[in-house]
């Protein structure tokens, strides 16, 4: 952390807060980011929240931390964008970008002369990651997805940046975390560059409930004291996460109205029947069982579910 931070314009010296709205280049986009640049040395945490815009208890956490923290508690610096993706947030939409149609968290790096989606992931990629020494990015299931809290912790780049992922990861409560083998997203180009980044997954299907927005908070609160932003050691929780390996990712490959027999955060065996597919009148198109014992991450709470989208997606817990 250096005395002044400055990116793309936005300032905050040692000591200062700074709450401002950053433009994107050549369109009407704004980002709202806070800047608490804290009055000790420390290392520069990075937050993004509602890259996905509405994936809502991520949001709100980032929104009232950056309000509530101040600088003279901090150790470092704390850079918090809330959220990430304006028009999706305003709009209520699912996964993309209104204008341009794009899943923002599939376009990095980016693009400085691309569409407002690629616009984005250039400016977090090129102007933000740089600046920092650990990254978080805040998710939820979608409108449309019913989720269990879980972790995602990279597991493509250095030896050293995953581990170093992976250690932060254990102070969260929650009890299953996953290591990625994607090379897409914002928190993996931010790993594969050197970069370590989680990015967390509470909360779900259009809902912004304040036990989920406190327990975002509570994350967040721990991993700035196990990075020392803040100076006293992680607070007991209730859970420790641990290993799901083996992720099934259950696609459907017609359209059709899906009917699950499971919750999210439910064990399955090996064999058991996890949903139907029906036509509008009922009709089933297919049925679909668990290839392995295991524990249901997430699905689709929406019955309509258009054709080449996760049904479920369940992993088998680490022996």
């Amino acid at each position: 952390m250096s005395d002044n931070v400055n990116i793309c314009g936005l300032e905050a010296s040692r000591g200062q807060k700074s709450r401002t709205f950053l433009p994107v280049p050549g369109t009407a986009s704004h980002i709202p980011v806070t800047i608490i640049n804290g009055q000790g040395d420390g290392p520069t945490l990075l937050i993004t929240a509602g890259i996905h815009g509405g994936e809502y208890p991520g949001i709100a956490a980032a929104i009232e931390l950056g309000r509530d923290l101040e600088p003279q508690n901090i150790s470092g610096c704390l850079i918090v964008i809330h959220p990430v993706n304006t028009p999706s947030f305003w709009a209520r939409s699912a996964f993309i970008v209104p204008e341009d149609g794009k899943n923002l968290n599939r376009k990095f790096p980016g693009d400085a002369g691309g569409t407002l989606s690629q616009k984005i992931a250039h400016i977090l990629s090129q102007k933000f990651f740089p600046q920092a020494d650990f990254y978080i990015d805040l998710h939820s299931g979608d409108i449309h997805e019913e989720l269990y809290p879980y972790v995602y912790y990279p597991g493509l780049p250095d030896e050293e940046t995953a581990a170093t992922a992976r250690t932060v990861a254990q102070v969260l409560d929650m009890e299953y975390m996953v290591r990625s083998t994607a090379t897409s997203g914002a928190y993996n180009y931010a790993a594969i560059s050197g970069l370590p980044s989680l990015l967390i997954e509470r909360g779900g299907a259009g809902l912004c409930l304040r036990e989920d927005i406190e327990a975002y908070k509570k994350d967040i609160l721990n991993i700035m004291r196990q990075l020392t932003l803040l100076p006293e050691p992680p607070q007991p929780r209730q859970h420790t996460p641990r290993d799901l390996t083996n992720v099934i990712y259950l696609e459907n490959t017609d359209q059709g109205c899906w009917l699950p027999n499971f919750r999210s955060g439910s064990k399955v065996a090996k064999g058991d029947e996890l949903g139907r597919l029906t036509d509008l009148f009922g009709t089933t198109i297919a049925t679909y069982h668990a290839e392995q014992d295991g524990i249901i991450l997430y699905q689709c709470a929406s019955l309509a579910v258009p054709a080449g989208n996760v049904l479920l997606a369940y992993g088998k817990p680490a022996e």
